[in-house]
């Protein structure tokens, strides 16, 4: 089929349409999409501030806001670069957000890695360029705390050192048993000796004392017998 030179000025025309409309679209997508030379951060377009709603979850951030007042840094608003040396807050630091122009940098402080985070920065701008940083701020989370308490005794010698152990104080209970004896009195009550028994032999013998009795009383009563005889 043969073109006219109509048909062909308006296939040329429609090709036209297409390119610039390629083009176009390309354009809109790249200044949607933020780049950064720091391989620490994330880009992101966004009109976001430390009062922001999502302030603190854009990002993988988590936590609360922390003011740049809680830190210690230089550089920062109106800088290129932003040097945090240290964290005066008592919140466990989760990320910083360094925004500039329509876009910011999300670093998280994994990526961060230990204190100082040195040359924190923008995103480029439209015309990639390193913006200067509008502001800044923090995320964080409160730190856990626990309280762990030890006893120590110290001694300290003669000689001057001091010597440090740690005890475990255990209360025993003794329980004292007084024992009381009571001497015991056994008294021995001697049976009656029965009528017509014998005492038992003790080893001293009273039989002649007997026999004396009875030949005094014989010597008496013969006596007694002549006396009478020689009154009669």
């Amino acid at each position: 089929m043969r073109l006219t030179p109509l048909r062909r000025a308006g296939l040329l025309a429609s090709a036209a349409v297409a390119a610039v409309a390629t083009l176009a679209l390309s354009s809109t997508a790249s200044a949607d999409e933020p780049t950064t030379d720091d391989k620490r951060a994330t880009p992101y377009t966004k009109n976001i501030d430390i009062r922001h709603p999502e302030a603190c979850t854009v990002g993988g951030l988590t936590g609360e806001t922390i003011h740049p007042n809680e830190f210690t840094y230089t550089g920062g608003d109106n800088q290129i670069h932003l040097n945090i040396t240290a964290v005066l807050s008592d919140k466990t630091i989760t990320g910083v957000v360094v925004k500039g122009g329509p876009n910011f940098n999300v670093y998280l402080a994994k990526d961060l890695g230990a204190l100082p985070w040195n040359e924190l920065r923008a995103p480029f701008n439209d015309g990639g360029q390193q913006p200067e940083i509008s502001h800044w701020y923090g995320c964080g989370v409160k730190k856990d705390t626990s309280t762990t308490t030890t006893t120590t005794t110290t001694t300290t010698t003669t000689s001057g050192s001091e010597t440090t152990t740690t005890t475990t104080t255990t209360s025993a209970t003794e329980t004292a048993t007084t024992s009381s004896q009571v001497a015991a009195t056994t008294t021995t009550t001697a049976a009656a000796v029965a009528a017509g028994e014998s005492l038992a032999s003790t080893g001293f013998g009273s039989a002649w004392l007997v026999g004396l009795g009875a030949a005094l009383l014989a010597a008496g009563a013969a006596v007694l017998l002549v006396l009478r005889r020689r009154r009669v």
